[in-house]
C-alpha cells in the first residue's frame, strides 16, 4: 500500500525506473560511411523520457525517442547569383524563336517549351536566352524539339489596363542543350514503356507532321471527336496507317488548336450544304485553302 501511494501521488518528486539498455557504439573496424547510397549506416542512441499526465485516469506517458547521431553537416558553398534560383528543365519547343537586337549591341531571344506533366499534360515554361545564347538558339532551335535548359527562374510584373498587377515566371536560360532521341526496343515498345521523344511512337513519325499530314488531308482521317469511350482513345486516326492523334496531346505544335477551329468550320458549312442538296460529297480539297 506504500508503494501505490508512492507511484500516484503527485507530490512525489522524483521517480526511479530501470535505467535504459546500454548503447551499442560503433568500433573502429565498422565506421560511419556517410553519403554512401548502399553503405550509409545510422547511428542510433535511444534515450528514454518520462513525462507525468496528472490527468482524470492519472496515467505517466512514457516516450522512447530514437535520437540521431554521427551524419555530417552538408558543407557550405559561397552564395551565388547564377545558383540563386536555378532550375533545370527538359521540354518541347512550342513555338519559334523570336529574337532582336537591342541599340545596346545586346541580342534577347525568346520561345517556350512544353515541360511533360503526364501522357495528356505539360507545363508551359517562357524561355528567354541573352548575347549568344540568343544567336545560337535563334540559328539551331525549331518547333517540336526537345531540348534541356538550365538557367535561373525570374518573375517579371506587368500591370493590367485594370490596374492589378500580374506576375509571369520564365527563364533565363545559362545552358542549352539537345536531347538525344529515344529510341525504344523492342520490349519498350511492345509496353509502351521509355517514349519520351517528339511522336516518335513505336517509330511513327513526330506529332507535328502527322498533324502537317491531317490538315493537309484530313478526309483520310477517322475523326472520333464526339464518340470517345476514354480520354485515351485518339481524337484521329488515320484509315490506312493507325496514326493517332491527340487534340490535348503534351506535344502538339502551338497552331493546332487555331487550325482545328478553321478545318471545323468549314467542315459545318460543307454539312450544311451537302443536307440542302447543293453538294453530293466533299473532299480534301474543298477543304484545304487555310
Amino acid at each position: 500500500m506504500e508503494l501505490q501511494r508512492t507511484v500516484v501521488s503527485p507530490s512525489t518528486s522524483s521517480l526511479f525506473f530501470p535505467p535504459p539498455p546500454k548503447t551499442h557504439h560503433p568500433s573502429t573496424k565498422n565506421p560511419v560511411l556517410p553519403f554512401s547510397t548502399r553503405q550509409f549506416r545510422l547511428n542510433l542512441r535511444t534515450s528514454l523520457k518520462c513525462s507525468a499526465n496528472y490527468g482524470d485516469n492519472h496515467q505517466y506517458q512514457y516516450q522512447y525517442q530514437a535520437v540521431e547521431y554521427g551524419i555530417p553537416r552538408p558543407p557550405e558553398i559561397p552564395w551565388s547569383k547564377e545558383l540563386a534560383n536555378t532550375v533545370n528543365l527538359i521540354g518541347n519547343v512550342g513555338n519559334p524563336v523570336e529574337i532582336r537586337n537591342l541599340p545596346s549591341g545586346k541580342s534577347v531571344a525568346w520561345t517556350s517549351i512544353a515541360v511533360r506533366k503526364s501522357d495528356t499534360e505539360a507545363t508551359w515554361v517562357k524561355l528567354t536566352f541573352w548575347d549568344i545564347l540568343a544567336q545560337v538558339a535563334a540559328s539551331h532551335v525549331r518547333v517540336g524539339d526537345q531540348i534541356y535548359v538550365s538557367g535561373r527562374l525570374v518573375a517579371d510584373v506587368v500591370e493590367k489596363e485594370e490596374g492589378k498587377p500580374q506576375t509571369y515566371y520564365k527563364v533565363v536560360v545559362q545552358r542549352l542543350n539537345f536531347v538525344e532521341k529515344f529510341v525504344a526496343d523492342s520490349n519498350n515498345v511492345a509496353s509502351g514503356a521509355g517514349d519520351f521523344r517528339v511522336g516518335a511512337v513505336n517509330g511513327k513519325r513526330p506529332t507535328e507532321e502527322m498533324w502537317q499530314a491531317f490538315f493537309a488531308n484530313p478526309t483520310q482521317w477517322w475523326d472520333n471527336r464526339k464518340d470517345k469511350r476514354t480520354p485515351k482513345h485518339p481524337d484521329f486516326k488515320h484509315k490506312d496507317t493507325g496514326e493517332a492523334l491527340w487534340v490535348d496531346g503534351w506535344n502538339n505544335p502551338s497552331w493546332v488548336d487555331s487550325q482545328l477551329a478553321i478545318l471545323d468550320e468549314r467542315m459545318e458549312s460543307f454539312h450544311d450544304q451537302e443536307s440542302s442538296g447543293r453538294i453530293s460529297s466533299i473532299t480534301s480539297e474543298d477543304l484545304m485553302g487555310y
